[in-house]
């Protein structure tokens, strides 16, 4: 493998640990917000929809657009936690 790969490989494992983090911090703040208000579940949900949406959609466009389909390559059953 050439260093420029090397490279690029390390940028998108950069960039998916900061979405990570990101999305970690979302989720607690989501949390966090439904345990001080009940109310606020609908309104979370819908950001989550919301955002889901997008992302599946922008995965979803780019495979059509490019022939390829990155949910193709996850293997679903192996997911692990943390």
């Amino acid at each position: 493998m050439s260093n420029a790969t090397n490279k690029e490989e390390l940028n998108i494992d950069d960039h998916l640990r900061q979405a990570l983090s990101h999305l970690v911090t979302a989720i607690n703040k989501s949390i966090f917000m439904i345990m001080q208000n009940d109310s606020s579940k609908k309104e979370i949900g819908q950001k989550w929809e919301s955002f889901l949406g997008q992302f599946f959609g922008y995965v979803r466009d780019k495979g059509k657009e490019s022939r390829v389909n990155l949910m193709s390559l996850i293997s679903f059953s192996r997911l692990r936690k943390w």
